[in-house]
């Protein structure tokens, strides 16, 4: 019995440390959106209780054309944001429409599409509706 608890002790603190490592990595990469960002940061997520998950960042200059994007996806805490040069030069309207998103990175997209669009409307007296 005491061999099991020193198991389930030693990989749940393991989990944890990588689970540190992994929200560092996410931190790191939102702190070099800000401090090179010359547009509006969108960030959206998709997850499952059992799953896959998928995180998107975006970033989009003043006419709504993505200059940035980064997805993570997976399992594991072992997932890291990959750069998603596809995305690059599109509107914010026509990334919603691409064929070469899977589901998770579609759900996604849509809350960092989302996010930019609230992050667009401050302090701006009209809404900025994207179809």
């Amino acid at each position: 019995m005491g061999t099991f608890i020193i198991i389930f002790a030693s990989l749940w603190a393991l989990q944890f440390f990588l689970t540190q490592l992994q929200v560092r990595h996410y931190r790191s990469n939102i702190k070099a959106f800000i401090s090179r960002k010359s547009g509006y940061l969108g960030t959206g997520y998709y997850k499952k209780f059992f799953g896959a998950g998928a995180v998107v960042l975006l970033v989009c200059d003043d006419e709504l054309e993505i200059i940035e994007a980064k997805i993570m996806k997976g399992l594991t805490v072992f997932s890291r944001f990959k750069d998603k040069k596809e995305l690059i030069g599109l509107s914010l309207s026509e990334s919603k429409e691409s064929e070469f998103l899977n589901k998770r990175e579609k759900n996604a997209l849509k809350g960092s599409i989302e996010m930019i669009k609230k992050e667009f409307n401050k302090g701006k007296g009209n809404e900025l509706w994207i179809s």
